[in-house]
């Protein structure tokens, strides 16, 4: 077990300043965690192998991936909502396979979770309303749908928008993988910094990792 503490808005200053804009971005999805209900956290604690959220009254347990630490100086908490920020353990470990941030979002959105639960994701994500969802600035002319998969109840999304990236000197494509988990949308995504840049081999791996470890957990 790792017994120490990093502040890692210290050790990360230049990619975790970027995270500033993702106040409500919610990993595109409506009904995001807004500015207003920003709750104060505290600092990163690489202990923690799981983090318990409640949303809507709904208790869920949260895992991370392999070399990925909870970073709660940056992760946002509501009533409705739940943002959370994984990092790198050790920033400074140039070999380590982990990179970038993964982002876990846990919402009430009942019009995702209807399409989940039907099996009619893709469908719903060839919409106006799922590209929407899916869309930087809530334009659906905007983004296009690279490709989709499903796996255990796991729906993966490949898209780019041609407003480009959410967060500055990233890439502009994007994984995102969608469940259901106790009545609640959960999402992941993997941030991408271009100058540190993770295969889309590796990108996959850690969102799956992370998405089917909540599965598990709950």
């Amino acid at each position: 077990m790792i017994s120490k503490m990093i502040d890692l808005a210290k050790e990360q200053p230049k990619n975790l300043s970027k995270l500033a804009v993702l106040t409500c971005v919610a990993l595109g999805l409506s009904g995001c965690v807004g500015a207003e209900n920003l709750a104060a956290t505290s600092e990163a604690n690489v202990d923690a192998d799981t983090k318990v959220v409640t949303v809507n009254g709904q208790k869920l347990t949260l895992g991370r991936a392999a070399d990925y630490c909870f970073n709660d100086r940056q992760s946002r908490f509501t009533a409705t909502g739940a943002f959370v920020v994984l990092v790198p353990c050790d920033p400074l470990d140039e070999g380590s396979l982990a990179k970038g941030l993964i982002l876990v979002n846990v919402l009430a959105d009942q019009g995702m979770m209807d399409a989940i639960n039907t099996r009619e994701l893709e469908a719903y994500f060839q919409s106006d309303a799922g590209r929407t969802a899916l869309s930087r600035r809530a334009k659906p002319e905007s983004l296009t749908l690279l490709g989709t998969m499903q796996d255990d109840g796991v729906y993966y999304v490949h898209t780019t928008d041609a407003d480009g990236p959410v967060i500055p000197d990233t890439t502009n494509d994007q994984w995102r993988a969608f469940m259901v988990v106790k009545d609640r949308l959960v999402s992941v995504s993997v941030v991408n910094f271009l100058d540190d840049k993770m295969t889309d081999g590796q990108v996959f791996a850690h969102m799956e990792a992370v998405a089917l470890r909540i599965k598990s957990l709950n």
